[in-house]
């Protein structure tokens, strides 16, 4: 497959479905939507569960197209994912977390660093627990501003392990942010070999559609945990006419 005009194996590290409590996307939906955009595969990182990926795995039916299951846990010191788990995580610290990853042969992957750290705090992060394996770059909920910031904190830290992922919660996300491959990551091995390989898309999304999404996912969140008190209020504050629109133009 091709990506962006760049031949290869397009891959979004950062998809969620059903299963995490912020998303609607059934994972046979994820599949189809990911196969229509050019993708070679997805990373399913539900949160605090690998529920939804090991559900994406069973419904993948295409031998060419890679579902690589993993899981974001909320840790006591921020997020971090598993990629190429099969297993719940059951730690919390952060530290002991990555080591449950790496028990499983996974792949310890830090997501949206300066969303969850900050410029500040990120450094010492990554300085702090050489147990991450890579770290996400672009991530699709960045604004400007934090793009700007990841760029110059990975220059200034000497990363080079980076990938990019979506965060997709919905449809209209998923793929959006790819990192393409020379060929298939079907493993930890594969992914740790190819990884200066890897060339990163991803651009800054409009504010509009990226609040949009994030207000989306409140109204599941407070949905899924009964939450009827914000429910409406916040489904009142959705722009009802930019969503018809993203989602008629990303479908």
């Amino acid at each position: 497959m091709s990506s962006n005009g760049t031949r290869g194996h397009a891959i979004d590290f950062h998809v969620h479905t059903a299963a995490s409590f912020d998303s609607l996307t059934p994972p046979k939906l994820a599949i189809e939507i990911a196969r229509r955009r050019g993708l070679s595969g997805i990373a399913v990182t539900d949160h605090d569960t690998v529920r939804g990926a090991l559900i994406t795995m069973e419904a993948n039916r295409y031998r060419d197209f890679l579902v690589i299951p993993g899981i974001e846990v909320k840790s006591d010191l921020g997020d971090i994912i598993g990629l190429y788990v099969t297993r719940e995580i059951r730690s919390r610290a952060f530290a002991d977390v990555i080591a449950e990853i790496h028990e499983q042969g996974g792949i310890a992957y830090l997501p949206h660093p300066i969303r969850t750290f900050g410029t500040a705090r990120f450094p010492a992060i990554f300085a702090d627990n050489p147990g991450i394996d890579f770290c996400e770059l672009y991530n699709g909920r960045y604004d400007e501003g934090e793009f700007v910031q990841a760029e110059a904190s990975f220059a200034r830290l000497g990363i080079e392990r980076a990938l990019c992922g979506s965060d997709a919660h919905f449809p209209w996300e998923i793929g959006l942010f790819r990192a393409v491959f020379p060929e298939l990551p079907r493993n930890p091995a594969s992914l740790l070999a190819q990884s200066r390989e890897a060339m990163l898309y991803a651009s800054v999304r409009g504010e509009l559609p990226r609040r949009t999404g994030l207000r989306m996912g409140a109204v599941i969140k407070a949905a899924k945990r009964r939450q009827y008190r914000k429910l409406a209020p916040l489904l009142l504050s959705l722009p009802w006419k930019t969503l018809r629109r993203i989602m008629m133009l990303r479908a």
